[in-house]
């Protein structure tokens, strides 16, 4: 089975560089593990690789010569694939998905924030949905969607150090009492995040909004592995970021909110921490602080774990299993889409002015913001 595994190019967000190279060096371990995964890049363009659906609905409509092109490309690429993986969820009109000849699969991990612009209107026209966040299955089942299944997003190998053993773990010195990773000023966590600042002012804390600014990129294992608790905040929903696994990956004690699909995910109290409330995350830490041999217990417990299961292989190929099930059915009918045709001159003025009304409409933007 070989899939077409579409992914946006995207560089420098908060600070995350060469994140294009991550992913192609990413499906190339794949294709060593002996997966069949062929790398496609979906950016609409190289100003806006990710189109919000009322955008993409526009384009469609207008017959847009950029993501007509786009599509042309991809049905090129496809010819010899059997599955088309649209791992991020984005630039694919569900008009355009439903026509596919082979099986596509959708694939996306800001649910519920991005819902609206992004999975909703689209899901639907998928054959599949692996969803990242294990709070929002029922959620696509709402929405009309088949065959919806949790597709967690594991550790990456630059995530974590492969040598760290459960001897390290249980014995080695931790330096660092807490630490934490994450955007201090979004508006979901701005509260939360404030209350531990002030609860643990040693705290080593990195990101937007942080004192110690963002922490650099070859930087992060290291400081991992110097701490012994991790405490992971979601907007929402959850748990759904990488958190949850580079944590426990670095033997790092975790202590996670949205406690009850924590407890789908990882052993409860054995392999991880969960809390409801703001006041007994703070409660629990200083807990573990003060008997650090049982959280080194449960730190190895979850190190184990992530590393059994979570690891990129193991990932990959529940999604292999997924796809494989829906292949065995017997009532799979895929209609055939032909290439498209090529926009005429009326489409393309179209598409022109429906670039400048973007454009203006950003330029606006930012003057307000200013």
């Amino acid at each position: 089975m070989k899939i077409l595994y579409g992914y946006l190019q995207s560089e420098g967000y908060n600070q995350r560089y060469n994140i294009t190279n991550t992913i192609i060096s990413y499906l190339n371990r794949l294709n060593g593990a002996g997966f069949e995964v062929k790398p496609f890049c979906m950016n609409y363009s190289a100003d806006k690789p990710m189109l919000p659906f009322r955008y993409l609905d526009k384009l469609w409509k207008f017959r847009d010569h950029d993501l007509f092109a786009l599509y042309n490309r991809f049905l090129h690429e496809c010819e010899d694939c059997d599955v088309f993986y649209n791992s991020v969820g984005v630039n694919f009109h569900p008009e355009f998905v439903s026509k596919l000849n082979i099986i596509t699969v959708f694939g996306c991990n800001d649910d519920p924030e991005s819902s609206d612009i992004l999975s909703k209107p689209v899901a639907s026209a998928y054959d599949m949905c692996a969803v990242g966040n294990i709070a929002e299955l029922n959620t696509y089942k709402s929405w009309g969607c088949r065959n919806v299944f949790w597709q967690p997003m594991g550790i990456w190998d630059n995530k974590f150090d492969p040598f760290l053993t459960m001897d390290d773990i249980l014995t080695r010195d931790r330096d660092i009492d807490l630490f934490m990773m994450i955007d201090r000023l979004s508006p979901y966590r701005r509260d939360r995040c404030n209350s531990i600042a002030q609860a643990f002012p040693d705290g080593h804390f990195y990101g937007r909004g942080w004192e110690r600014g963002y922490l650099p990129q070859d930087k992060e294992v290291e400081m991992l592995q110097r701490s012994k608790i991790g405490i992971n905040i979601h907007n929402s929903t959850g748990p759904i970021n990488i958190r949850l696994f580079y944590l426990p990956a670095n033997g790092v004690l975790q202590i996670c909110d949205n406690k009850s699909n924590l407890g789908k995910i990882f052993d409860l109290d054995k392999e991880v921490i969960g809390f409801d409330t703001i006041d007994e995350c703070i409660e629990k830490c200083h807990y573990y602080l003060n008997h650090i041999d049982e959280a080194r217990w449960i730190a190895a417990n979850g190190w184990l774990r992530v590393h059994k299961d979570y690891n990129e292989i193991a990932v990959f190929q529940k999604l292999i299993d997924n796809i494989n099930f829906f292949r065995c059915r017997k009532d799979i009918n895929i209609p055939q889409i032909e290439i498209l045709e090529k926009p005429n001159a009326l489409d393309k003025t179209r598409s022109y002015f429906f670039r400048k009304y973007i454009d203006a409409r950003r330029s606006l933007a930012l003057k307000l913001k200013k």
